[in-house]
């Protein structure tokens, strides 16, 4: 018995050992390529405010293991047309492994959103919402049950789960491994440039996909109850969500007032990809013609 345990006792503790490795080499190459401030957060993945002049503002949302980077663009499409715009960033992402694995939690993410909605609403006379990927799981259950919110864009929400994706976030939890590479994350952005831009790390923690998929269930459940003006934007070659999954999710939206466009250039970030300008454009116009008049 004593022999049994010894053996049970230095296999967990070679365990160990390894996992504390391979996670210290994780660490080490993602403060290598992505360089933070003093803050800790990533240089260039900070959350912004712009202040905007015609009386409106804009919530926009990023997606999972990305920054405010990727919605850079399209924020400053959006300002430029007389927009308040508000770029937070999400819990857990913009900086170190560490924290990636410690706050990237459903629950901080939501409240983030929460607070910085509330903080839109003080001095502006319309509100709109817009999301991407997760953000945009995050922006369908914020509109849902915000009466105030004028009109919401979803670019390739991630919403629900697929079940070619249940199986992997299975296995990441059941991996000992703390860290994990995001398979297929260079089919995320088709342009080159735009690419070698971006400012996600590529990896992943179980603890950080299980909240991601408690977001996406929870956005499926609400789609029903969406009955503001919504606009789904959608590439035909995104790599992480299926055509039939946002046919189907469009569907379901509650609203009388819809629209779903797909995109032909771009991969799963198209507000940063070949099709950005488009996708400004696009949004710009949804909000502008939902942006008078009472809250519907």
């Amino acid at each position: 018995m004593l022999a049994a345990a010894s053996v049970v006792l230095s296999a967990a503790l070679g365990v160990a050992l390894w996992r504390r490795q391979v996670a210290q080499r994780f660490e080490t190459a993602d403060a290598a390529r992505r360089p933070r401030s003093a803050q800790g957060v990533v240089i260039g993945g900070e959350a912004f405010a712009l202040a905007g002049t015609n009386g409106a503002a804009v919530l926009l949302l990023h997606g999972f293991n990305d920054t405010p980077q990727s919605m850079r663009y399209l924020a400053e499409r959006l300002h430029a047309a007389g927009y308040t715009v508000r770029v937070p960033r999400l819990p857990g992402h913009g900086c170190a492994l560490p924290e990636l694995a410690r706050d990237a939690r459903a629950s901080a993410w939501q409240r983030a959103v929460a607070t910085e909605y509330a903080a839109l609403r003080e001095g502006h006379d319309a509100l709109f919402v817009c999301g991407q990927s997760m953000g945009g799981a995050l922006a369908v259950s914020l509109a849902s049950s915000q009466p105030d919110v004028r009109a919401l864009v979803l670019l390739a929400p991630f919403i629900g789960l697929e079940p070619q994706l249940g199986w992997k976030f299975r296995l990441a939890r059941l991996s000992p491994a703390k860290y994990h590479r995001s398979p297929g994350a260079e089919r995320s952005i088709h342009d080159p440039e735009a690419r070698r831009a971006a400012l996600g790390p590529g990896i992943v923690t179980a603890g950080a996909l299980l909240a991601l998929r408690t977001v996406a269930l929870a956005a499926e459940r609400a789609l029903g109850a969406l009955t503001l003006p919504t606009l789904y934007i959608q590439s035909e070659h995104d790599n992480r969500i299926t055509e039939d999954a946002a046919q189907r999710h469009f569907a379901a939206i509650g609203a009388r007032e819809k629209s779903q466009h797909w995109l032909s250039n771009s991969g799963h970030i198209i507000s940063a990809d070949y099709d950005r300008d488009e996708v400004a454009a696009r949004v710009q116009d949804w909000f502008a013609r939902h942006g008078s008049g009472p809250a519907t």
